[in-house]
């Protein structure tokens, strides 16, 4: 039985614009703003969910539904309120104002003094890191700092960190340095490399930490205290230093992987990064949002299929259905793992910028793209990293294919 191609066409047409406004209505409600520099200024308010992107982004205001932020600096001032969920990513971000819910942040640098409601979910660098120039007209101190209070759990991956609040919950964390001098209303249950737990922390429940050596605990500070002493050298992998040293051989395996790829990308074929690159360039929100509806899209993929796998055996057959589903997870895989080469030559191109210099592509990719993997591999919350590379990918993909049909001249790459 053969269809008209035109009626079936647009069949096809009419049912995929269908599912993608069942499944995106929630996105496509929330307001979307993007600019050098983002502030919501104090007395304003935004009634649904905000998604920012900027290279400096300030709250001062009050964002009604949940706040999605990637920036180099991001600060939620005194009197900025988030009655949602707050996503975070960025160089450095400060929190004097009031997060009604979870927290989630990623950054070199993550310093709370105001409060979080709910759970906090943290990965930060170190303290001993620094950034050249700062980031706009902030200073970044790197590593983790609370002065202030969650009400619920907080999970930490961070090369240093130092607790003087009030945490209400647990506080579970992997952590290269920590320093304890707050209050924890339940249980700590830490990973370290080294700590300090001063006379004045107080912890509620038990105190769990495991640690190259034995410390010294204030009495009265803990009601129970565990301390788990690390394996035997004879155990493979199994020291702290072995895991450090593992994380950092398959970050840097990782890392040369991309190199690799992405030299040859630029010799070859430049255009196909430098396009989407391009695209993410000339308006980062936009670009996320038409990455997001995709993503939400591709959620329904396994569904989508079946459907097509019925309608072409009864047509044409399994075979095709079956080919097509294989060939769309397959795509969504490959973009999510190729992403950090999408936006990371996209991120060093703003380094680039920011440092006033002449630079190749190639070196510029692979500085955005290293800075992806690296922080892509904080523990935690390394997967929110990706999963924004992966949605500024996928938009600047869509978006650099539908700017045009004409095929480019190609760049000229000097490696």
């Amino acid at each position: 039985m053969n269809l008209p191609k035109r009626p079936t066409r647009w069949l096809a047409v009419a049912f995929m614009a269908f599912l993608t406004l069942a499944v995106s209505s929630a996105a496509l409600a929330a307001e979307f703003a993007g600019d050098d520099s983002y502030r919501l200024a104090e007395g304003e308010i935004v009634d649904d969910d905000l998604y920012v992107a900027a290279t400096e982004i300030y709250i001062d205001g009050t964002v009604k539904g949940d706040l999605i932020a990637g920036a180099s600096y991001i600060e939620i001032g005194p009197t900025g309120i988030v009655e949602g969920d707050l996503w975070a990513a960025a160089a450095g971000i400060v929190i004097h104002g009031t997060v009604l819910d979870d927290l989630r942040a990623a950054g070199s640098g993550v310093e709370l003094t105001g409060t979080v409601a709910d759970d906090a979910f943290v990965g930060a660098g170190s303290g001993q890191t620094t950034f050249p120039t700062g980031v706009g007209s902030q200073a970044i101190t790197g590593g983790l700092n609370v002065t202030g209070e969650v009400g619920g759990d907080i999970h930490v991956g961070a090369g240093e960190a130092d607790i003087s609040g009030v945490i209400g919950g647990d506080f579970f964390g992997a952590l290269g340095m920590l320093y304890l001098s707050g209050t924890v209303g339940g249980d700590v249950d830490i990973q370290v490399g080294e700590f300090s737990v001063t006379d004045a922390a107080r912890i509620g429940g038990e105190l769990s930490y495991a640690a190259p050596e034995q410390r010294q605990i204030p009495a009265g500070v803990a009601r129970d205290i565990q301390y788990e002493a690390p394996p035997t050298s004879d155990s493979a992998g199994g020291t702290a230093v072995g895991t450090v040293f593992g994380w950092i051989f398959r970050t840097l395996a990782i890392g040369i992987g991309f190199a690799i790829l992405g030299w040859l990308l630029m010799r070859l074929r430049p255009n196909i990064l430098v396009r989407p690159a391009a695209a993410i360039r000339s308006n980062p929100v936009e670009t996320g949002l038409y990455g997001l509806l995709a993503a939400v899209v591709l959620i329904f993929i396994p569904i989508v299929s079946l459907i097509l796998v019925a309608f072409t055996w009864a047509f044409w057959g399994v075979l095709p259905g079956i080919v097509m589903f294989i060939f769309l997870v397959a795509s969504s895989g490959l973009v999510w793992f190729l992403s950090p080469l999408f936006t990371g030559y996209w991120l060093g191109e703003k380094i680039g910028e920011r440092l006033e210099g002449s630079y190749s592509p190639f070196l510029l990719l692979l500085i955005g793209g290293l800075l992806i993997v690296v922080l892509g591999r904080i523990p935690v919350l390394g997967w929110l990293v990706y999963l924004l590379s992966f949605l500024l990918a996928l938009g600047g993909l869509l978006r650099s294919g539908a700017a045009t049909g004409e095929r480019p001249a190609e760049t000229a790459v000097v490696s």
